[in-house]
């Protein structure tokens, strides 16, 4: 399969953060606001189950709030597990600021 498609990395980060900042950070995405993450330019804006931003054909992000903790789920994927922490990094440092 990879031969097909590539290969692929992802993690997940669970963000323990305020239920005011974690609110804020969603009326953001509702909102739009966010065009960039550090150098990843956001192409298009999935809404199915959070907000998944598009980079590029090989790398998203996904933010996501729990229904169950108060946690902001954030998922990334790139071609390498080095890109994707970097991308679940920069996208804390810009969300939580």
């Amino acid at each position: 399969m990879y031969e097909i498609v590539g290969g692929f990395k992802f993690e997940r980060s669970d963000l323990h953060i305020t239920e005011e900042l974690k609110q804020s950070i969603i009326a953001n995405c509702e909102a739009g606001k966010y065009k960039n993450f550090g150098e990843y330019s956001v192409k298009s804006v999935g809404t199915i189950d959070g907000f998944k931003f598009f980079f590029d054909e090989d790398r998203w992000l996904m933010i996501r709030p729990s229904g169950t903790e108060p946690v902001l789920r954030t998922y990334a994927e790139a071609p390498t597990l080095e890109e994707v922490r970097k991308i679940l990094k920069i996208t804390e440092e810009t969300i939580c600021k």
